[in-house]
């Protein structure tokens, strides 16, 4: 509770600093209080964060991204509140204060306030301490958090954000056009990208016993189509998915249509390796392109 609270309901100066005195009570920030003897809860330390903001807050980055269940809880990092831009805020123990000129827009409704899902995911992007990381957090935390890629484009342009801009856009770009996972956005880049091979076509629909499913990544080319599936789960997790795998592949194979399987460990391992194996897999069909080899290459 805060020092005007209190004295709205009927405590004195004297009083509450009695209750300091002996314990009973512990003072988290400069007027705030925490009205028991035990350690500070994290809940009491996010409450205590926004109500020593005279301002206004709402709890934003990792810790909104923990209270809406798409970042790892961690009890020792810091408490991170935003505020209106302009508006100043004390030094507080234990919190990261932000700014924000889009405040009014950003936060959604619940307690204890907080911003909501695709703001929070734009501001640990844009608070990434590289480009490259604001890449991965972007492709991740959308997915996590169950962000539509338009709504996150929607808040770049309405944001602006000044640190990694284009490359928070680009990833927008990529879950738009299919790339559904950071299996997916490991192999576009490191496998792809980085070796100087076609970009395939992702979530090419695809008839299987009269039912319409979906391939990772489609090579079209002149001498015909190759597939590539990736696996991030080291296996099927049920039965019936890997039935639908296996009738994937037998059509693939009855239309004369060359599939590859890569895992987790193919892609952020040996993506070298893999690059080659993709290659070998496209040549045949007529991709004459040279293949780009990265200093880090064997």
């Amino acid at each position: 509770m805060t020092r005007t609270q209190l004295l709205a309901r009927g405590f004195t100066d004297h009083g509450i600093q009695a209750h300091l005195d002996a314990g009973r009570w512990q003072r988290l920030h400069e007027g705030v209080y925490v009205t028991y003897s035990g350690p500070p809860t994290v809940q009491a330390r996010r409450i205590g964060a926004l109500l020593a903001c005279r301002g206004g807050a709402i709890l934003s980055h990792e810790t909104a991204g923990e209270l809406h269940g798409f970042v790892t809880a961690d009890d020792q990092r810091p408490i991170h509140v935003t505020v209106r831009y302009g508006c100043s805020a004390a030094r507080l123990d234990g919190v990261k204060v932000h700014r924000s000129r889009a405040f009014a827009h950003i936060g959604c409704e619940g307690a204890p306030p907080r911003t909501n899902r695709v703001h929070t995911v734009l501001d640990l992007a844009v608070a990434a301490p590289d480009a490259q990381e604001a890449s991965r957090r972007a492709h991740r935390y959308a997915l996590d958090a169950g962000v539509h890629p338009l709504a996150l484009e929607r808040a770049v342009e309405l944001r602006r954000p000044p640190r990694h801009g284009r490359v928070i856009a680009d990833a927008v770009a990529l879950l738009r056009d299919g790339v559904l996972s950071p299996l997916e956005h490991r192999y576009l880049v490191d496998v792809e990208q980085a070796h100087g091979l076609p970009i395939g076509r992702r979530q090419t629909p695809v008839l299987v016993d009269g039912v319409r499913r979906y391939e990772d990544i489609a090579y079209d080319l002149p001498g015909g189509r190759a597939i590539v599936r990736l696996d991030g789960f080291g296996g099927h997790r049920d039965p019936r998915t890997a039935l639908v795998d296996r009738r994937r592949s037998v059509a693939a194979v009855l239309v004369g249509v060359p599939s590859v399987p890569f895992g987790w460990f193919e892609v952020t391992t040996l993506p070298c390796r893999t690059a080659r194996e993709v290659e070998a897999l496209l040549r045949p069909l007529e991709w004459d392109e040279p293949f780009a080899l990265r200093p880090r290459c064997p």
